[in-house]
């Protein structure tokens, strides 16, 4: 079973893991038409440098800055889609900064994680374990309406990603920013744990990330996440 998505502003932390409360029942995932990523992602990233378009970045980042609850699911992705193209993405480095974060408010450090991670939010709006931990440090020093800021964040990350595929098959798999967001969004978003993780190519030739999302009652689920441009980045000069 796969849990729905709800919103993250009404779920608890949960111990060291801050893991989400969410509702599992049957059914979650279905079939999704809304992206596929040969065909879509050059020309929604080629709209969101357009300065009259409805995708345009800079006018989605204002929005979206502002915790703008009326942005859809194909405006949140092409946000995505745009920072693949953004001089301060660089997926794999990023990772160990919201690792490091997490390390912080294990040790009650939590002014230094909102100072630190804001730093980094401004120029990396989308980092999913980034939002995570600093709306934690705000929770834990009883801010809850600041903690609640980055939540709606996340939330709508999560769900642009559920948008951009089903990510029950390599055919049809989600959009992932960074190559730990599909972690977090089988972790946090549907409440699971990792299961066998692995990686592999689609008949396009696209990089994907295979992973497993294991349930309390012992089911697994295979998810696929796309990330050839996570991958791209990784091997440039």
């Amino acid at each position: 079973m796969l849990g729905n998505f709800v919103d993250l502003r009404k779920t608890t932390y949960k111990m060291k893991n801050y893991l989400f409360l969410l509702l599992i029942i049957p059914g979650f995932l279905f079939g999704q038409g809304n992206f596929e990523y040969k065909k879509d992602f050059e020309k929604i990233l080629n709209e969101t440098k357009k300065k009259d378009s409805e995708l345009n970045y800079s006018n989605l980042l204002k929005r979206y800055n502002k915790i703008d609850t009326a942005l859809t699911d194909r405006q949140v992705l092409s946000m995505l889609i745009a920072f693949t193209d953004n001089k301060y993405y660089k997926p794999y480095k990023d990772i160990d900064f919201g690792r490091n974060l997490y390390k912080l408010n294990d040790d009650g450090k939590f002014e230094d994680v909102i100072k630190s991670g804001n730093e980094f939010l401004s120029n990396h709006p989308f980092d999913i374990k980034s939002l995570v931990e600093v709306s934690y440090a705000y929770f834990k020093t009883n801010n809850k309406k600041e903690a609640d800021k980055y939540l709606i964040k996340t939330d709508q990350i999560f769900k642009a990603m559920f948008y951009s595929g089903d990510s029950k098959s390599i055919e049809t798999p989600a959009f992932a920013l960074n190559p730990s967001d599909g972690q977090d969004f089988i972790k946090k978003a549907i409440g699971a744990k990792i299961g066998k993780m692995g990686s592999g190519r689609d008949d396009n030739g696209y990089f994907i990330d295979m992973l497993e999302a294991k349930f309390d009652d012992g089911e697994g689920t295979m998810l696929y996440f796309i990330i050839p441009h996570a991958t791209k980045k990784m091997f440039e000069k």
